[in-house]
């Protein structure tokens, strides 16, 4: 009772007033803090747009948002980018016609008990697509030419068709996909097991390749060209110092010669020669059946004569 009454005349006396008044003034600080609503804007809040399953955003109106909240500083002590989730939930649309959502608080996840004033834009409107598959051929590109007389005989790329995956209106104007461009430039030789990145068109992004890269196989050759040269005369090749008359039947023919393209184009039937070899006639023999022979410019090949022999007659 001693103890209690000497808090009683404590607070009774001028200093326990004092104590008092500033307890007071205390709570009351405290309750003006916590009671005061401040405003606070957040801008560039990342929009999550969540598709229907098998579905995907083809664009959307907005891509961030910003939001005014207003509390206590308590409640607006937690808030900051990083901290907020805004999501607009289009799982249920399963349409390519576009979505017009309302966005409110709802959509809104945020750390303390801070009040949503308003949020910019209120409305957002998104389209999504199906993402498909797609087997397409696997077309080669190449720059430049192969020189002259070669061509390219083969082309095998491994695999043939390849897997796209990515939104159907995309897809639907994709036909093929192209390797890597190969340069012909000077080459001369086949080209195998060459690896080679595959490429879409620049306007078409978001597509999955798979396989991403093919094996390209190029048969190169050297490429001739036929010719033929009709009526050139047959010449005799006599034995030295053997000048007998000579009949040939016939003692003309056609000759079909073979090239580079380079060297056909320039060749003329002055450059032929045909000739039949009589030292190939036993010495006793005046008459028989010689083959056609051909004496030709380098690089040019005999394919056929027409007629291929003709019948000798010697008369001294």
């Amino acid at each position: 009772m001693k103890t209690l009454r000497k808090i009683i005349d404590f607070l009774n006396s001028r200093n326990g007033t004092r104590v008092i008044a500033v307890a007071v003034a205390v709570v009351v600080w405290h309750a003006i803090k916590t009671a005061t609503s401040n405003p606070l804007p957040i801008t560039d809040i990342p929009l999550i747009i969540q598709p229907p399953p098998g579905w995907s955003v083809v664009d959307s109106s907005a891509k961030s948002v910003n939001i005014n909240f207003r509390g206590t500083r308590d409640d607006l002590r937690y808030l900051n980018r990083d901290a907020i989730k805004v999501s607009l939930d289009g799982r249920a649309h399963t349409a390519t016609n576009p979505l017009t959502k309302v966005l409110g608080p709802a959509d809104v996840n945020a750390p303390g008990n801070a009040r949503i004033e308003n949020i910019i834009p209120a409305e957002v409107t998104v389209r999504f697509d199906r993402i498909i598959k797609k087997q397409v051929p696997v077309r080669l590109e190449t720059l430049n030419i192969l020189p002259d007389g070669f061509a390219l005989e083969k082309t095998v790329i491994t695999p043939a068709t390849v897997e796209l995956t990515g939104l159907a209106y995309l897809l639907d104007n994709v036909d093929y996909i192209s390797t890597t461009p190969i340069d012909l430039d000077g080459r001369s030789r086949s080209v195998n097991k060459r690896r080679s990145q595959l490429v879409l068109p620049e306007t078409i992004t978001g597509i999955k390749v798979d396989p991403a890269t093919v094996t390209v196989d190029l048969t190169i050759t050297e490429h001739f060209i036929n010719t033929t040269f009709d009526g050139l005369t047959i010449l005799p090749m006599l034995p030295i110092g053997h000048c007998p008359t000579i009949d040939l039947t016939p003692d003309i023919a056609n000759v079909t010669v073979r090239g580079r393209p380079e060297l056909m184009h320039k060749l003329a039937a002055e450059d032929l020669r045909l000739f039949v070899d009589l030292t190939a006639l036993p010495a006793n023999r005046k008459s028989g059946t010689l083959p056609i022979r051909a004496v030709l410019p380098s690089g040019v090949l005999l394919v056929s004569t027409d007629p291929d022999t003709v019948k000798i007659s010697l008369k001294e």
